[in-house]
């Protein structure tokens, strides 16, 4: 006999499988949506707004917050056992975020027809600009060195931070660049020739002083405090510096706003009020995630969504019922040996038998007459 309860489980399992089927034109846009949602680019948005030469610049940037984070994964560990004289591994001229901010700013420098010496200022300008704060105050540790990448997504940083983004940017457009570390500071030198001010012989060549943290300075000009001073200088090694993992960020090119507040110099093109150049960053302005079902799926088709999920309603509800519902007894009969009941009932219906000698009546099965005692045919 078959077994009821296998029978159950498979109607069950029949049901299910279709009930899937139906569903399958609901799941599979869910799947797409939150494919889509995945590959969504995430940013950090900043503004930067910094004067030179008379003329003031805002620049309103975005950078990928994947691209941040993957230089923030690196702990502070890490990053105090790094001195100047290896501060190479911050220096990240191969980061093509920060190739193409300098480039905007090259662009920039040239519009307003500034020659390499202005140039340099106009850097140094937006990079002093940026606050400042010890790292203790900033991010709680003693010492953090910061990747330029996270200077400006911080928007804030010491000496080092400063000066590393700026020994980057100027090394990216090809300037010559070397640390120089003062006591308890550091800043930049940049190679040049004939130019007032502080410099430093280096390798064959000459290295003027630019200070990253204290607004208005240019290049030569020394702080005061560092007057008489004894300073280290450090060559950049780039070949030391730290390629984070980038698997999976997309390139991005900064394509920050640029706005001027003054006429730029007379025969210089003037920046436009919404060119892009350069990146920004702000506490992260996130574009959230698309949900897993979009409210315009069922606004496009909203008959057939419900008659989707009533389908499913009504298999489910059936489903159910069937495994719930009782069957009928299954009733066995005994098979008995000799002739049933029926059957003597039968035999015993049977006619009586009539003697043709006397007339009288005999049982059906009488051979011989009761009364005269002959034969019977």
């Amino acid at each position: 006999m078959g077994n009821p309860v296998n029978g159950k489980s498979t109607k069950l399992l029949i049901i299910l499988i279709l009930a899937c089927i139906i569903a399958l034109p609901i799941i599979s846009p869910l799947q797409t949506v939150v494919a889509q949602s995945q590959d969504q680019t995430q940013y950090y948005t900043r503004n930067f707004s910094w004067d030179y030469d008379g003329h003031h610049w805002t620049w309103n940037l975005s950078v990928p917050v994947s691209l941040y984070a993957a230089y923030k994964s690196v702990p502070d560990s890490v990053r105090v056992q790094i001195g100047p004289e290896s501060f190479g591994y911050f220096t990240t001229t191969q980061d093509s975020y920060i190739q193409a901010l300098a480039q905007k700013l090259n662009q920039t420098a040239n519009q307003a027809g500034y020659g390499s010496y202005d140039e340099v200022n106009f850097i140094l300008a937006f990079v002093q600009n940026i606050p400042y704060a010890t790292d203790n105050v900033s991010t709680g540790y003693q010492s953090y060195p910061r990747f330029p990448v996270e200077t400006l997504v911080d928007d804030i940083g010491d000496c080092k931070s400063h000066s590393l983004l700026f020994g980057t940017l100027t090394l990216a457009l090809g300037f010559g660049t070397i640390y120089i570390n003062p006591p308890d500071h550091l800043a930049v030198g940049v190679l040049g020739n004939n130019l007032t001010g502080q410099s430093f012989p280096y390798d064959g060549g000459t290295y003027y002083y630019c200070e990253t943290t204290g607004i208005g300075y240019k290049i030569g000009q020394l702080p005061d405090q560092f007057s008489g001073q004894t300073c280290r200088v450090y060559s950049i090694d780039t070949g030391l510096q730290y390629f984070p993992n980038l698997q999976g960020i997309t390139s991005f090119d900064p394509n920050p706003t640029i706005s001027t507040a003054t006429p730029q110099p007379t025969g210089t093109t003037t920046a436009e009020p919404d060119q892009t150049a350069s990146p920004s960053v702000a506490g992260p302005t996130i574009q959230p995630d698309l949900p897993m079902l979009s409210l315009n799926m069922i606004a496009d088709a909203p008959y057939f969504f419900i008659i989707i999920v009533v389908v499913v309603v009504i298999c489910i509800v059936f489903a159910v019922r069937s495994v719930r519902a009782p069957k009928e007894p299954i009733i066995t009969q005994a098979i008995s040996i000799g002739p049933s009941n029926d059957q003597t009932a039968e035999s015993n219906m049977e006619p009586d038998k009539f003697c043709i000698f006397c007339g009288s009546s005999n049982k059906s099965f009488a051979v011989y007459c009761e009364k005269c005692g002959k034969k019977i045919a």
